[in-house]
This record gives structure tokens, C-alpha cells and sequence, in this order.
């Protein structure tokens, strides 16, 4: 591949998996601006060693793998020391409408998010993984490096303590 073809793919990356970078690095890290730092690692880290990519795994599996080890690497720094989270999750945006059923569907999804976000580490990881970026069992089993089995373990109690959070409402 020439250097332009390099660089035309890397763009093509960022724009597929930007987005969903960002998106895991708030849920693990809580802060904006750690997410932005994190979105910026992984595809620097991405660009450095997009050669040496072997395709083993898909590219959302490898990108999300990269993400993930930095957000990890972040967890154990002087930067979880040292910086104090309040970012809100705020996901929707300041549009208004009168309509009630919109406004409370957006309260359940407030509330589900909500509740996700003050899941711990290791279960908010992998719901947000199989719920908001759609991978498999097998591919968050590669991406976290832990057996298919503590991934499901894991959504299991995840759920369940969402269900208790939610006080044991269907949230759709």
C-alpha cells in the first residue's frame, strides 16, 4: 500500500469506529476529556501500527481492544488520581417536545444510562461492549482477554443488578 492508501484507510477507521471509541472510553472512564485523550491514543496507536495488522480479528475487535488497553492503562496512572469526574452522560439533545411519551421514554433511557454508569468496572464494560457497540460474546472475550464464560457471568450480573437498580421495571 502506498502512504496515501495508509492514510485514506486510518480516515476511513476513524470514521467508522471514532464514535464508538469515544462512546467506550466516557463509559469506562467517566470524563470527556479522558475520552478525548483515549480517542486520540487509539488511533494514534492505530495508525502506528496499522501495518502490522494481521486481520486475526475484525477490525472493530482490534480498534476496541486498543481502546480498551488504554482506557486500562488510564485506570491505573496518576490520571485516576488526580482528576476528579463530573461530566454528565448526556446523550440527548435540547430539542423540546410537548409529547408526553417522548419525554418519558427519554426519562427511561436517562435512568437505564444512568444506571449503567454506576455499574462497576467490569460489568459496565461489558454491557456497554454487547449492548451499545454489538459485538459478540467471543469478540468481548478477546477484546477484555478474559474466557467467553466470565463474559457471560459477567452480562448475567450486570443485568441483574440493573434490574435492581431500576427497581425491577422493564425498560425497553
Amino acid at each position: 500500500m502506498t502512504p496515501k492508501d495508509i492514510t485514506q484507510e486510518i480516515t476511513r477507521l476513524v470514521q467508522q469506529y471514532g464514535d464508538d471509541v469515544y462512546k467506550l472510553a466516557y463509559v469506562i472512564l467517566k470524563s470527556k476529556d479522558l475520552a478525548d485523550d483515549v480517542y486520540q491514543e487509539t488511533f494514534l496507536r492505530v495508525c502506528r501500527s496499522y501495518s502490522s495488522y494481521r486481520g486475526e480479528s475484525s477490525e472493530k475487535t482490534w480498534i476496541t481492544s486498543i481502546a480498551v488497553n488504554i482506557c486500562r492503562d488510564f485506570m491505573r496512572s496518576a490520571w485516576k488520581k488526580r482528576v476528579i469526574v463530573t461530566d454528565d452522560f448526556n446523550t440527548y439533545s435540547n430539542e423540546r417536545n410537548d409529547t408526553e411519551d417522548i419525554i418519558e421514554k427519554r426519562n427511561e433511557r436517562k435512568d437505564v444510562i444512568d444506571a449503567v454508569m454506576k455499574l462497576p468496572d467490569k460489568y459496565r464494560e461489558v454491557v456497554h461492549l454487547y449492548y451499545y457497540l454489538e459485538m459478540d460474546v467471543k469478540d468481548i472475550a478477546k477484546v477484555m482477554k478474559i474466557p467467553s464464560g466470565t463474559v457471560k457471568s459477567r452480562l448475567f450480573k450486570a443485568r441483574n443488578l440493573l434490574h435492581d437498580m431500576l427497581g425491577g421495571e422493564a425498560h425497553g
